[in-house]
C-alpha cells in the first residue's frame, strides 16, 4: 500500500475513479451489446477505501441502479448462502422509483431447498426445533422434511415435495433470514408489467364488443378479461414444480449439481435435499456454493435479458456490489472474498454474460494481487494504476475505451478481468465532470405503459359510453334526442314493456325463418313503438293500436310460414318514435337497409296521419319500395304535386269517406238522435294532418246542419273547449281528435253538467283508447258513444256477412293474445283487435303478392319491384278476403284505395262490449248493408 498520495486531499481526486465506476456499471445500448464487466479492486488504507466505497454507494444512490453494500455494519455472514440472501435483497430493494425490482426466483428456490436439507440433517441428529420461536413457515418446512425422510417410494417423495412447493407459493426475493416466508414481490412485479397490457387488451376487446355486438357483450368481455388478468397474476404467484421457470436447473447450462434423479426439476430438488454433508458441520460444500452463485447470476441474466418486457429495457445500470475493506477478524471478510472468487470461477467456466459489477476494497497491493490471481484468466499483463490514469479526459475516458477495444478483440472475458486502482496515489481530478451514464429511454418510462393503458382505457370507455349514449342496440337502434330508442330491430330488442311478448314472438318466428334455410322475403313494419318520455301519463300516448298491429303481423307470419308456403315471411320492426316524430330519419335507415338486404320487398304501417309520416313515405318512394298503410286516413296521404305516390297503398278508407258516413248517421238518427247541429272538436297542433282534415270533411258533409268548430292546439285546452260547448250544447258532439286527448275529453264530459246525456260520435282514431277503456266508457251513463272503427269482429255476424264463415284471423286472435299477455290480463294490457286486423291484412296482402310472384316466375325470389307490380295490377281471380274486408287496391288516381271498403258505425254497450250499428260497404262478397243506414253512392 502506498504510504501517501501526491494529489490534493478531498473527494475531488477520486473523480476519475468515479467516472470509471459509472462507465463500468453503465449498460450499453442494444447495438453495442451486453459485455461482462471487470472486477474493480481499490487499494488503500481503511480510511481511503472507506471514502471510496462511500462515494461509490452515493453514486449508485444519486444515479439510481440496483446496488448492495457489504460493510462492517451489516450482520456477519457465516456462509455464502446468507451473504447471497442479503445481496439479493439489497439489489431488489435499491432501484429507481417505480421500477420493478430485480427478481431472484432461482436463488430463492435453491435457498429454500437448502433450508429443507438443513432441517433433514438436523432431524437426523435428533434435534428438535424450538417451538416458541418457530414461525408457521418453519414448522411447515420441518414437517415436510420429516415426511420426505420417512417416505420410502420416490413417487411419494415427488408428490410430497410438489405439494410443499405449491404451498410455498412463488418467492422472488429471498427472506431476510432462513425459514421465513420471504417477500411476495412477484404479484407486484406481474401487476407492473402484465396489468397495463392486460388492461389495454381488455379495453380494446370491450370497445370492439360494444362496437360490433352490444353493451352487454362489452360488459361481459370486460369482466371476463379483467378476471383473466387477475387470475393470471394469482396463478403466476403460485409456484408449481413443473413450470418452465425452473427448467434452468435441469438444462445443460447448469452443471454444478446433478444427481441420478435430476432428469426433471422435482428429481433435481430431491437430489439437493438428500445430498449428504461433505464435512461434518459444513453443510455447504463447493458444489452447493457453485449452485448458489450460478442461480444468483442466472437470475441477473433473466432480469437483464432484452425481451419484450419494458423493465428489461428500462434498466440502464448494471447491478453493483460494493465490498468494503473489512477487519481481519470480521466473519464476512472471508465470505465476501469467497463470493468474488466463485463469481469469477463461474465466469471462466461458462464464458457467458452476466450483468454483475463488483467493486472490492483491499488493504495492500499484495492482497489485491492475490485476489487478482484468483480471478485472472487472460495472459495480458496486469498492473496497478493510480488515480491519474483513470482520469476523465475532454475526449473521453481513454483507460476504459482501451479496455473495450481489447474486450471486443477477445470476446466475452477480454484481456483484463480486473482493474486495480491505488486510491492513495495520484490525482484523478479533472476539469471534466464525473461521467453520467445514459438516461433511461423515454419509451421505457415506468409510467408510460400505464399512460398508454389509461389512454386506451379512456378511449374505450368513451367508445362504450358513446355507444351507450347513442345506441340502444348497436347499430340499428339508437337513442333519439328526446331519449326514445328508435331504429330497426328483428324483434330481439324490445322497444316497450307492453310490446315485449309480441316482439319476442316475432323474433322467434324470424329466427325460425333464417334457420330453415328456405327462401324468404322481409317485410318492414314502420310505426311508433315507444311513448313520449316527457309525458308523465303513460296512458296518454296509447300503444294499444301498435300493439295490435304487431300481433296481427305475427299471426299472419306464423300462419303463412306454418303452411310451408314459399317464400317464407320475415318481419323487421322500425320504431319511428312517439307520434311518428322521427319517421323520416328511420325511413332513411330502412331505405339504406333495403339496398343492402335484397329480401326487403315492402313496408307496412304508417298508421298516423302526420306530416312526418308523409315525409317517411316520400323517403321510401325514392327507393321504389311498395308501402301498405294500415290506419292512416288523411285524404292527402302520399299526395305530392297533385298526384298520389305509385308506391303507397291504403287499407283504411280516407277521412272524406269516413266523414260522409258519420255525418249521414248523425243527421238520420243512427246515433239515436236526428242531429241538426254539431260541435266539432279537433286538434290544430303543428304536424297533425288527421284531426283538422277529418273535422273539415265532417263539417262539409253535415251541411246544411249547423256546426261549431271547436279547435285546440294543446291537450290542456280540451276541457275548456268542452265547457264552452256544454253552455249551449249541439245535438251531437263530433270528436275528430286523437286518442291521446280523448281521456281528458271523456272525463271532463262525464263530470260536467252538459244538460243531459250527450251523444258523442268519434272517428276511427279513438279505437285505441276504447280498446283499453271500453268498460269504463260503458259505465259512464252521461255519455252515449259511437265511433267508426276500421275493423270489428262484431261485424262478422249474419246481419252483415250472411252465411259467410268468420274470418280465420278472429279465431286465432284470442289464443295468441292469451299466450302473450295471459287470459286474465286487463284491457289496457291487451292489443286492439281492430288494429291487429289491419296489421294482419297488410302482411297478408304483401305475402300473398310475394307467393303469386314466386310461383309465376319459376320459384324466383320476388323483388320489391315485382311486389309493386303485383299490387298495382293484380292477376285475375277471386278477391282476397281480409279481416277488414275484401282486398284489392284501386287505381293510383284515387290513392290506391280499396273500392267499397266497409265503414262501420259501432257503439259501446253498458257492459263495455261493442255493437255494430251499421255497415256501409262490402265486408264480404255478397254481403250488404241495411237499407237506409248508409248514404247513397
Amino acid at each position: 500500500m502506498s504510504s501517501g498520495h501526491a494529489g490534493p486531499p478531498g473527494a475531488e481526486r477520486l473523480e476519475g475513479l468515479l467516472s470509471l465506476f459509472e462507465r463500468i456499471r453503465e449498460r450499453p445500448r442494444r447495438r453495442a451489446g451486453d459485455r461482462l464487466r471487470p472486477l474493480l479492486i481499490t487499494i488503500g488504507d481503511t480510511g481511503e477505501t472507506r471514502q471510496v466505497s462511500h462515494l461509490l454507494v452515493e453514486r449508485c444512490m444519486a444515479d439510481p441502479g440496483p446496488y448492495a453494500h457489504i460493510s462492517s455494519d451489516v450482520p456477519a455472514f457465516t456462509d455464502l448462502a446468507l451473504l447471497l440472501r442479503y445481496v439479493s435483497r439489497e439489489l431488489s430493494s435499491h432501484r429507481p422509483r417505480f421500477e420493478p425490482g430485480l427478481r431472484f426466483p432461482m436463488l430463492s428456490m435453491v435457498l429454500w431447498l437448502l433450508e429443507l436439507r438443513r432441517m433433514r440433517l438436523e432431524q437426523a441428529g435428533d434435534r428438535r426445533p424450538d417451538q416458541r420461536f418457530a414461525s408457521n413457515a418453519q414448522r411447515a418446512l420441518w414437517q415436510l422434511a420429516g415426511e420426505l425422510e420417512a417416505a420410502e417410494e420416490d413417487k411419494d417423495r415427488r408428490t410430497l415435495l410438489g405439494r410443499g412447493i405449491l404451498r410455498r407459493r412463488q418467492i422472488v426475493v429471498p427472506a431476510e433470514r432462513p425459514g421465513q416466508q420471504g417477500r411476495l414481490a412477484s404479484a407486484l412485479s406481474y401487476l407492473e408489467q402484465v396489468a397495463p397490457i392486460g388492461v389495454a387488451l381488455v379495453a380494446l376487446v370491450s370497445a370492439g364488443a360494444a362496437s360490433t355486438l352490444d353493451l352487454a357483450a362489452a360488459m361481459l368481455a370486460g369482466g371476463v378479461g379483467l378476471s383473466l388478468v387477475l387470475g393470471q397474476v394469482v396463478a403466476r404467484t403460485r409456484d408449481r414444480s413443473g413450470r418452465r421457470r425452473y427448467r434452468w436447473f435441469t438444462s445443460a447450462e447448469q452443471t454444478y449439481l446433478r444427481g441420478n434423479r435430476s432428469s426433471d426439476f422435482l428429481g433435481f430438488a430431491l437430489d439437493v435435499f438428500y445430498r449428504e454433508e461433505s464435512d461434518p458441520g459444513t453443510p455447504l460444500d463447493e458444489d452447493l456454493e457453485r449452485l448458489l452463485v450460478a442461480a444468483f447470476l442466472q437470475d441477473l441474466r433473466q432480469s437483464y435479458r432484452r425481451s419484450i418486457w419494458r423493465a428489461a429495457w428500462a434498466r440502464v445500470r448494471y447491478p453493483a456490489v460494493v465490498i468494503d475493506l473489512l477487519p481481519e477478524d470480521h466473519p464476512s471478510r472471508a465470505r465476501s472474498r469467497r463470493f468474488v472468487e466463485r463469481v469469477e470461477e463461474l465466469r471462466r467456466a461458462e464464458e457467458r454474460f452476466d450483468p454483475l459489477v463488483i467493486a472490492v476494497a483491499t488493504g495492500s497491493e499484495e492482497e489485491a494481487a492475490g485476489l487478482a490471481a484468483a480471478v485472472r484468466s487472460a495472459p495480458a499483463e496486469q498492473v496497478v494504476v493510480d488515480l491519474g490514469a483513470v482520469r476523465e479526459q475532454d475526449d473521453g475516458h481513454r483507460f476504459w475505451e482501451a479496455h473495450l477495444r481489447e474486450q471486443r478483440r477477445v470476446a466475452v472475458l477480454g484481456t483484463r478481468r480486473e482493474f486495480r486502482v491505488d486510491a492513495g496515489r495520484g490525482d484523478g481530478s479533472s476539469t471534466e465532470p464525473v461521467y453520467r451514464g445514459r438516461r433511461r429511454p423515454v419509451l421505457t418510462h415506468p409510467a408510460l405503459p400505464w399512460v398508454l393503458a389509461g389512454t386506451i382505457l379512456a378511449a374505450s370507455v368513451s367508445v362504450i359510453s358513446f355507444q351507450a349514449v347513442r345506441y340502444c342496440s348497436p347499430f340499428t337502434v339508437r337513442h333519439a334526442p328526446n331519449g326514445e330508442c328508435i331504429g330497426i330491430s328483428d324483434g330481439s330488442y324490445v322497444f316497450n314493456e307492453r310490446l315485449d311478448g309480441v316482439e319476442r314472438r316475432i323474433a322467434r318466428l324470424n329466427d325460425a325463418v333464417v334457420a330453415s334455410g328456405k327462401p324468404y322475403v322481409t317485410l318492414v313494419y314502420l310505426g311508433p313503438m315507444t311513448t313520449d318520455p316527457e309525458n308523465r301519463n303513460p296512458e296518454a300516448d296509447l300503444l294499444a293500436g301498435n300493439h295490435g298491429e304487431l300481433v296481427g303481423l305475427s299471426i299472419a307470419q306464423e300462419r303463412h310460414n306454418k303452411t310451408s308456403g314459399l317464400p317464407l315471411l320475415r318481419i323487421l320492426l322500425a320504431n319511428t318514435g312517439s307520434r311518428f316524430r322521427y319517421a323520416e330519419e328511420v325511413a332513411r335507415q330502412v331505405r339504406r337497409l333495403a339496398v343492402e338486404d335484397g329480401t326487403i320487398v315492402a313496408a307496412v304501417g304508417f298508421g298516423h296521419s302526420r306530416k312526418q309520416t308523409g315525409d317517411a313515405i316520400d323517403e321510401l318512394s325514392k327507393s321504389a319500395l311498395p308501402m301498405v298503410g294500415t290506419t292512416n286516413t288523411f285524404d292527402g296521404t302520399a299526395l305530392a304535386r297533385g298526384r298520389f305516390s305509385p308506391y303507397y297503398f291504403r287499407l283504411a278508407p280516407p277521412n272524406q269517406r269516413l266523414a260522409v258516413h258519420a255525418a249521414y248517421w248523425a243527421r238520420n238518427g243512427q246515433t239515436g238522435v236526428r242531429a241538426g247541429s254539431a260541435d266539432i272538436f279537433y286538434d290544430t297542433s303543428p304536424g297533425d294532418l288527421y284531426s283538422k282534415n277529418l273535422a273539415e270533411d265532417f263539417a262539409r258533409a253535415f251541411a246544411p246542419g249547423r256546426v261549431n268548430m271547436r279547435s285546440y292546439a294543446d291537450p290542456s285546452q280540451v276541457p275548456a273547449r268542452l265547457l264552452e260547448a256544454c253552455a249551449n250544447p249541439a245535438d251531437v258532439f263530433y270528436y275528430a281528435g286523437r286518442s291521446d286527448e280523448f281521456r281528458a275529453f271523456i272525463n271532463t264530459l262525464a263530470n260536467t253538467d252538459c244538460k243531459g246525456r250527450r251523444v258523442v260520435l268519434a272517428g276511427d282514431e279513438v279505437t285505441k283508447y276504447i280498446s283499453d277503456n271500453a268498460r269504463d266508457i260503458g259505465r259512464t251513463d252521461s255519455i252515449r258513444l259511437f265511433f267508426s272503427p276500421l275493423a270489428a269482429r262484431e261485424a262478422w255476424v249474419p246481419t252483415w256477412v250472411g252465411n259467410q264463415p268468420l274470418q280465420l284471423f278472429y279465431s286465432a286472435f284470442d289464443p295468441v293474445v292469451n299466450e302473450l299477455v295471459g287470459a286474465g290480463a286487463p284491457a289496457n294490457a291487451r292489443p286492439s283487435r281492430t288494429h291487429a286486423a289491419l296489421g294482419y291484412d297488410a302482411a297478408r296482402t304483401v305475402i300473398g303478392a310475394a307467393t303469386r310472384v314466386y310461383a309465376d316466375r319459376g320459384r324466383t325470389l320476388p323483388t320489391a319491384a315485382a311486389i309493386l307490380s303485383e299490387l298495382t295490377e293484380p292477376g285475375e281471380g277471386a278477391l282476397g278476403q281480409g279481416a277488414t274486408g275484401l282486398l284489392r287496391f284501386g287505381p293510383r288516381a284515387q290513392g290506391h284505395q280499396i273500392p267499397g271498403k266497409p265503414v262501420l258505425l259501432t257503439t259501446v254497450d253498458p257492459q263495455g262490449g261493442l255493437r255494430v250499428v251499421a255497415v256501409c260497404g262490402e265486408l264480404v262478397r255478397g254481403g250488404g248493408s241495411t237499407p237506409g243506414s248508409c248514404p247513397s253512392g
